[in-house]
């Protein structure tokens, strides 16, 4: 089972109830699942195609819970950055990921624009937030994109994040973490949105944490909002 099927069955049984409420605004869980698809399908049209590797530095936020969907979607593999470590970690872990695009927060874009010389891998800069003249706008790429849904063949055991560890003895470690793990999780622990029952999380973690992507996700799959 893909993750990404956690939106799309909420957002088939409460698709009006809010999904995200971030900095006093709020997105239903249609809302989420059709920039997800947007998402995914400019995705493809930038050539990330499954197993690709796609990094964003940014703090918590409904784009953020887009961005992962859309990634599900496709088979590619999320990179959540820990925008808390030095700028040298920061491009040791897009290098060693082989990361192939970066969703950049405005917070970090003088950070990442000082690293990019050093990023080996990286072809496409995302702006989360902002129009940046030298990369590609968040809002643009899903006002241009299909809003189709998005399928691809996805195994169990896919790694659907690549996550990295915060390296207190040395550099940080790649963990690969399959749509399986967290499907096994979910499956066992939570219980699927129903109409009769509405409830709210708050994230109290950052999603670069496996606590916070397992909020986010136990979210969606219980038509919780977030």
């Amino acid at each position: 089972m893909n993750t990404a099927e956690f939106l799309t069955i909420a957002s088939a049984i409460v698709p009006d109830r809010t999904a995200v409420i971030f900095e006093g605004k709020r997105c239903s869980f249609a809302e989420i699942s059709e920039k997800a698809n947007r998402l995914a399908n400019a995705l493809l049209d930038l050539g990330i195609e499954k197993q690709a590797r796609v990094g964003i530095i940014q703090v918590n936020c409904n784009q953020y819970v887009e961005i992962y969907n859309a990634l599900a979607k496709i088979g590619a593999i999320m990179v959540p950055l820990n925008f808390r470590v030095k700028s040298n970690e920061l491009s040791y872990m897009l290098n060693n990921g082989e990361t192939q695009a970066l969703f950049v927060g405005d917070r970090y874009l003088d950070m990442v624009r000082g690293m990019q010389p050093e990023l080996t891998t990286v072809k496409h800069y995302v702006s989360i937030d902002s129009k940046q003249e030298d990369m590609l706008s968040y809002e643009d790429l899903l006002t241009g994109a299909s809003p189709e849904e998005v399928s691809r063949d996805i195994d169990d055991e896919d790694v659907t994040i690549l996550m990295y560890t915060a390296g207190t003895t040395g550099w940080p470690k790649g963990v690969p973490l399959t749509h399986n793990g967290f499907v096994s999780y979910m499956l066992s622990n939570v219980e699927p949105a129903n109409l009769d029952v509405s409830e709210v999380n708050t994230l109290t973690v950052p999603l670069y944490h496996v606590a916070g992507i397992q909020a986010m996700l136990a979210a969606s799959y219980g038509g919780r909002t977030l």
